[in-house]
């Protein structure tokens, strides 16, 4: 198979994954409300094209960046899975527990599978470390709520110790930077509630993409990142 063709067929797989996300992303929602007067992730042909376009083109870019390796096939479904996550947490912000579960396993598949059975430590303590920094505003009922401390548990668990603490400055920065957009328009203040669910995925996501980068570069020696 040449090049052009694989290029081809992966574009064409991503694009059908990304309608099966969408019908997935309005599945997991229409479960928990009963009703929804505005989707905005969904309900039009472009909606469903925005889902198919952004799947594909993001595969695409992990395969460039890294080839099909198994480390890639990990980023794909980890990305997908955020995708989804982000569409429904926003809508509803509620965090579904499948999704969570989802994250654990395709991470845990991978980790099992792609590394000495003695650095695991490092996963579950990433695990703890998410769980913890989540778990104490959840307590007091300061920005994140349950379904933020499960999947930042997840997400630690998947990037290791390490790992979730470069993931959660990156959340934070992306969280100062929407910040600023609400106020700047008159949206919001910094004690607006917002869906934390998109920003640990977009933080998950950045770790993910630096890792594969600097696998093949070697661009920087920020270890927090490994």
């Amino acid at each position: 198979m040449n090049q052009f063709t694989a290029t081809v067929l992966i574009m064409i797989i991503g694009a059908v994954v990304g309608v099966l996300m969408e019908k997935s992303a309005v599945y997991l929602i229409k479960q928990r409300v009963k009703t929804l007067t505005h989707h905005q992730f969904s309900g039009s042909l472009a909606k469903t094209m925005f889902w198919a376009v952004m799947n594909a083109t993001i595969w695409l870019i992990f395969i460039k960046i890294n080839g099909l390796e198994s480390k890639t096939l990990e980023c794909m479904m980890l990305f997908s899975i955020c995708l989804i996550l982000s569409a429904v947490d926003i809508s509803i912000k509620k965090i579904p527990n499948e999704l969570v579960l989802m994250t654990i396993f395709v991470g845990g598949a991978f980790i099992i599978t792609g590394q000495p059975i003695t650095s695991i430590g490092m996963n579950v303590f990433g695990l703890l470390i998410g769980f913890v920094i989540f778990f104490l505003p959840a307590m007091i009922g300061k920005g994140a709520g349950w379904g933020d401390v499960k999947y930042a548990a997840a997400v630690g668990f998947c990037l290791g110790a390490y790992g979730i603490i470069s993931a959660i400055m990156i959340m934070t920065f992306f969280l100062m930077i929407y910040a600023c957009y609400l106020i700047i328009r008159g949206k919001g203040n910094l004690k607006s509630k917002v869906a934390l669910g998109p920003f640990m995925a977009s933080g998950f996501v950045s770790v993910l993409v630096l890792n594969l980068i600097n696998a093949n570069y070697h661009l920087f020696e920020l270890g927090m990142l490994f």
